[in-house]
């Protein structure tokens, strides 16, 4: 049984494979086994940008929505399309490159974006009406609540939105008693594309992939973007923006198989060899609960003795099973 619980494990942390997106750098890897088996596998490590693809010690998690802490329920082809014949029909925006339809429906005539936005409430409002929280996710929750590690969220949907997502996981973990002080202790802060950082600010902060949001967090959370971890679905927003800010975790939400599904707004993403970096993730999981297994394992690290083996490595024991850390490149799990 323990044996099957450790191969599940290292078979949900494979790395990209180089037909999915192209990695540079690699990491080292992590042996898991128990008394009479060994598997060399990638758990709690993968393919990214620095040594380490968790920081050692997190101070909190942020997390994107739609197709993070909720199931994947916006139709981005459809939305490009119809945010596209909008430009096309628009006496501005016509000739405005096809880029961000966010960034594009701004740039349109009065009419256009009035269009525009009435054409995102439609498609967001249905994934409303549609809404279900990502499995694992309150699982994932109740976790972080309990180890104390703080939780925000970042995501290019609007406050308005969020608060349903919010209500739905306040309702599962039975958080619904006080109101308000609830909410702000299951996600604090809560950041959406018409957030502003402070209330005398006349701009919204700048939406993924700019890093703005996560430094804003880490600025209400008193900590460096070193010492937090972000999640989410998306490599060209979610990634590149935790990259951006220097994130100590950079972590991609894939469904089974680490298949990727269309969350592209529609602005062009390049292939240089720092824009691909940045679209790399520090681990690629995919469901909430094989992240929870992750951080499982890296607090389980921190409380348990750890000795060097003979081959100049690291070693130690937790339920069941044990982690050795191989000492070439390694800088904690």
């Amino acid at each position: 049984a323990i044996f099957a619980v450790v191969a599940s494990t290292v078979a949900a942390f494979q790395p990209f494979s180089s037909t999915q997106q192209p990695v540079l750098h690699h990491r080292r890897q992590v042996v898991l086994h128990d008394s009479s088996s060994s598997i060399l596998g990638d758990a709690c490590c993968s393919q990214g940008n620095d040594d380490a693809p968790l920081p050692p010690k997190p101070k909190g998690v942020i997390f994107d929505m739609d197709g993070t802490l909720i199931q994947h329920a916006i139709d981005f082809a459809d939305m490009r399309r119809r945010i596209y014949e909008v430009a096309d029909a628009d006496p501005i925006g016509k000739d405005f490159p096809r880029t961000c339809v966010l960034t594009l429906a701004k740039e349109l005539s009065e009419g256009g974006q009035l269009r525009a936005n009435e054409i995102f409430a439609d498609i967001e409002q249905k994934a409303i009406d549609d809404m279900k929280l990502m499995t694992g996710g309150v699982e994932m929750m109740r976790f972080l609540r309990d180890n104390g590690l703080k939780r925000a969220v970042l995501t290019r949907n609007l406050e308005k939105n969020v608060v349903h997502m919010l209500r739905m996981y306040l309702d599962e973990l039975n958080l619904n008693e006080d109101g308000v002080a609830v909410e702000d202790a299951l996600f604090h802060p809560i950041i959406a594309r018409d957030t502003v950082a402070h209330p005398d600010a006349t701009e919204p902060l700048k939406a993924k992939p700019n890093p703005d949001g996560i430094l804003h967090v880490c600025s209400i959370w008193g900590c460096s973007p070193s010492e937090v971890i972000m999640v989410g679905d998306s490599a060209n927003d979610d990634i590149a923006a935790a990259n951006r800010a220097g994130c100590g975790g950079a972590v991609l939400l894939t469904q089974p198989g680490g298949k990727q599904l269309d969350t592209d707004s529609g602005y062009a993403v390049g292939d240089t060899e720092e824009e691909i970096r940045e679209r790399t993730p520090s681990l690629r999981v995919e469901s909430l609960l094989d992240l929870k297994e992750c951080l499982e394992m890296l607090l389980e690290y921190q409380e348990n003795k750890v000795e060097r083996n003979d081959k100049g490595g690291l070693e130690f024991s937790t339920s069941g099973y044990s982690i050795t850390i191989p000492s070439t490149g390694a800088k904690g799990v």
